[in-house]
């Protein structure tokens, strides 16, 4: 199963990385804003418009702003407006010295000069989503007030003000079974079905049916199941019981027309 929350522990990791060095049992502090991105939640693998709105929502912010921008998504870019990654800068109601610095690698430098409620936006045009599914990656952004001077950290801003974008699996193109490979006769296990995007996500959405059937026709079958939007497009039968020594299969077909069978499954005799 690919991972839905390794890349949200990265950026986590990261995160209180970039917020540590404090006092012990001090308070962190962290920087001076907010970011949010729209669409903040999008199907893996897709192309979309992401605009990011810088607000200075507690105090005004005269200084320095940092974007992050996360391998695996499209590389920003400054020099081709009809190009994938193209970064679009929009000023909004911030002073007129606010501007982008620089773009080296994946970090955005902005010149950041907004009284307290101005905000800035910055556009990034025709970026593609990774394709593996995760609950959110974030774009770690960093503030730095003038007046600290140009040597001093940058700080990171607080987890809820940073901008995420989770991606989610995509349309349901086919199954995967994760089942045991050996088996005891007369003793149940359970097995696990996955509706699966074309990358090999948990898809998004899913609501067919799904059933079991055996190569074992003395097999304890569990009842049909079908898939709800919570289950995230997996769901795990359990009891499941083969009665015949030997080498039997597992397969699960769902009502869209969708089929995935184990491989084999060395079942033992009962010893008891």
């Amino acid at each position: 199963m690919r991972s839905t929350t390794g890349v949200f522990a990265i950026a986590l990791a990261a995160l209180f990385a970039a917020l540590a060095g404090g006092v012990a049992g001090a308070p962190v502090p962290v920087g001076s804003g907010k970011m949010r991105v729209l669409p903040n939640a999008v199907s893996a693998g897709s192309r979309n418009d992401f605009t990011f709105t810088f607000s200075a929502d507690r105090s005004a912010l005269r200084g320095t702003t940092t974007v992050d921008f996360v391998p695996g998504w499209t590389p920003p870019q400054r020099s081709d407006p009809a190009a994938a990654g193209y970064l679009e800068f929009q000023r909004g109601t911030c002073a007129s010295s606010t501007k982008l610095v620089s773009l080296k690698a994946r970090k955005l430098t902005i010149a950041t000069s907004c009284k307290r409620g101005q905000s800035y936006t910055v556009v990034y045009h025709q970026a593609t989503a990774p394709t593996t599914a995760a609950d959110g990656y974030m774009f770690l952004t960093r503030t730095r007030h003038a007046a600290v001077g140009k040597k001093a950290k940058l700080l990171a801003l607080g987890l809820k003000k940073q901008p995420v974008v989770k991606v989610r699996g995509g349309p349901v193109v086919g199954l995967a079974m994760t089942v045991t490979t050996i088996a005891t006769a007369g003793v149940d296990f359970g097995v696990t079905v996955r509706g699966i995007d074309v990358y090999g996500n948990n898809g998004y959405p899913y609501s067919a049916g799904a059933s079991l059937t055996s190569s074992d026709p003395a097999a304890t079958l569990p009842g049909p199941y079908t898939f709800m939007t919570g289950d995230g497009a997996q769901h795990t039968f359990p009891g499941m019981i083969l009665r015949t020594a030997g080498t039997q299969t597992v397969t699960a077909t769902t009502s869209d027309g969708l089929k995935v069978t184990s491989p084999p499954i060395t079942v033992s005799p009962f010893a008891g």
